[in-house]
């Protein structure tokens, strides 16, 4: 007994990927970065040797383990080719999760009645109508909120000029992020 719970203490000694910190922290620019290693895959054409490259550099920048980052960024590789989202998509795994903040989100505003926020997600609700507009199909708010920040995120990692007015409206969309991932933390990890 005394050699398994050894074993457990080492293994959480071992620095997490950038991926499961987020998860932890942060599960809005958890999914955000998902997405972005996902294009940086496609962008690589799956090329193991150029994800390999990239996760060390990664790992040595960010001071986690480079065995776990070539091993998270190949296995999104994989979940990418397996969910047939080699072009377009995402893997079933960010799926998964987007689909559990959808519930929280529901959960928040219904049975835990959480004031906060209620408050942050109808402060963005005219930006999700807004972008509702644009959008070719119906999604649900908390998929049009992550679609939205990460927009946003490629047009500042471009450098490319964002409007005042879209920074404004940003701000909406990044305090109902927030509130969720604060919602996030305080279902599944009881902080």
């Amino acid at each position: 007994m005394g050699h398994h719970r050894g074993r457990a203490r080492a293994h959480q000694q071992r620095p997490m990927t950038v991926a499961a910190r987020k998860k932890q922290e942060h599960i809005v620019d958890h999914v955000l970065y998902c997405w972005q290693m996902e294009d940086l895959v496609r962008a690589s054409q799956f090329q193991p040797a150029v994800l390999e490259s990239w996760a060390e550099q990664h790992a040595l920048a960010e001071g986690t383990d480079p065995q776990a980052e070539i091993d998270w960024i190949l296995n999104v590789a994989k979940a990418l080719r397996a969910a047939g989202a080699t072009e377009t998509g995402h893997a079933s795994e960010v799926q998964e999760t987007m689909m559990e903040l959808a519930h929280l989100h529901v959960l928040l505003l219904g049975v835990m009645a959480d004031a906060d926020y209620k408050q942050a997600f109808e402060a963005a609700e005219p930006l999700l109508e807004d972008l509702a507009k644009r959008a070719d199909k119906e999604a649900h708010p908390v998929e049009q909120m992550v679609v939205g920040l990460y927009g946003w995120l490629v047009l500042r990692m471009r450098k490319e000029t964002v409007s005042a007015e879209t920074e404004s409206a940003m701000v909406g969309l990044r305090n109902w992020a927030n509130a969720l991932a604060k919602g996030h933390l305080k279902v599944y990890y009881g902080k």
